[in-house]
């Protein structure tokens, strides 16, 4: 007599859409919501897809950190999290009850969708309660998660927390979560956190040594965070505290990859420390390290803004004739706005052709400087196919952000 084997789990794509229809039908996740009969059961991923569709379905789509502009949420947007938190614990506790015939035990992936979703919704009792009575199935990986949704949703004390609570849940911490618990702390400008976690892991005897990705997420924040203050003598401050982890990294014996590197002369050049700059490009090729298109670029905006275009134009020139990347329009666009502002509007022009005729597309916003630059001069007018080629293009990129931004207007003029 052969026995039939039972129907496979679901599939994530098909019980994610029968999770929106009971979150719509306002639905109950307890005893009375029954499987129908032909329901042979959950599988683990099954369970962990659900859960994580749950912010995406409750909560809104804004920003996860809440603006300067606006440091208190709305009241939409706290019962969002609160109807997410909810039925977040409500769904995992229904699909592993005793209650449910269907029920499977409880496995690292669906705790880990329930946390992050748990963290998203910025629901931290319950949070820091379902880590706590589950400890055993809490991993370094799932931990590490969570601190990273946490330092995302702006809340870097409750990340800290997060992560002096691995010895609790029997966790130990590694280099990855070390360095994710960094970069929530600089992302949220508490540096001085930061730093004392690099000082822990530099330790004699530490467990967990730093690597260069641990000092190239300071090195990154520092230039950013620095760039972004609006008082010259912090943003030199932050740049100079880079400098000095740059010189550190190389004293512990490690080798900066090119995203250190690019990190650094970024902020250099966007601080107009340009003669620095080049002392580390300089040293970036003495170490066999090549640059890329975003080191040369760093170098194009900065002899764009102080109004030196032929240096700019030669630094894009080097960077294709050295085959160390292509042009874009990230690289066209900051000469073509000196050119313009410079009144040199012929080389614009032909610098516009070029770009697309090299197959990229032009800002609207670049492209119409460039027209009325013309006009104005009285110079040649752009090519009539080529400029329907623009236009269209543009029209073509409006229409499909507007598809993947619904909430976007077209503006009548």
């Amino acid at each position: 007599m052969s026995s039939s084997s039972p129907s496979p789990s679901p599939s994530p794509s098909r019980l994610v859409p029968q999770l929106l229809v009971a979150l719509l039908q306002r639905r109950r996740f307890d005893d009375t919501l029954r499987p129908s009969p032909a329901f042979r059961g959950f599988s683990p991923s099954s369970i962990a897809a659900a859960l994580s569709a749950i912010p995406r379905l409750v909560l809104p789509r804004s920003p996860r950190r809440l603006c300067p502009q606006r440091p208190f949420p709305s009241p939409s947007s706290v019962h969002s999290r609160r109807l997410a938190a909810a039925l977040t614990l409500a769904f995992l506790s229904w699909s592993h009850s005793d209650a449910n015939p269907c029920r499977v035990p409880l496995t690292e992936a669906p705790l880990r969708a329930a946390a992050l979703s748990l963290a998203r919704a910025r629901a931290l009792p319950a949070l820091f309660g379902l880590l706590r009575e589950n400890g055993p199935l809490v991993s370094t990986a799932a931990l590490t998660d969570v601190i990273r949704a946490l330092g995302e949703e702006g809340l870097p004390r409750h990340a800290l927390a997060a992560f002096h609570r691995a010895r609790q849940l029997h966790c130990s911490p590694d280099a990855q979560c070390y360095n994710t618990l960094i970069a929530a702390l600089c992302r949220n400008g508490r540096f001085k956190e930061a730093r004392f976690l690099l000082d822990q892991m530099e330790r004699p005897g530490a467990r967990c040594r730093p690597d260069s990705y641990t000092y190239t997420v300071l090195i990154s924040w520092y230039c950013r965070i620095g760039v972004e203050t609006g008082c010259r003598k912090a943003s030199r401050r932050r740049i100079y505290e880079a400098g000095r982890l740059f010189r550190r990294m190389g004293e512990k014996g490690l080798d900066p990859d090119v995203v250190t590197y690019n990190c650094l002369i970024n902020g250099l050049c966007k601080t107009y420390r340009v003669e620095r700059a080049h002392e580390v490009f300089d040293e970036m090729l003495r170490r066999g390290c090549t640059p890329n298109r975003v080191t040369y670029n760093s170098f194009v905006r900065y002899y764009s803004v102080v109004n030196e275009v032929d240096k700019s134009v030669k630094w894009m020139r080097e960077m294709v004739l050295k085959g160390h990347g292509g042009v874009t329009s990230s690289t066209y666009t900051p000469i073509i706005h000196s050119l313009c502002e410079s009144g040199r509007v012929s080389e614009a022009r032909q610098l516009m052709i070029e770009m697309a005729q090299s197959g990229h597309l032009p800002r609207e916003h670049t492209y119409k400087i460039v027209k009325d630059a013309i006009e104005e001069a009285g110079e040649e007018a752009l090519p009539e196919d080529l400029c329907q080629s623009i236009d269209n293009g543009i029209r073509e990129r409006f229409q499909r952000i507007l598809r993947m931004k619904p909430v976007m207007r077209q503006v009548k003029t």
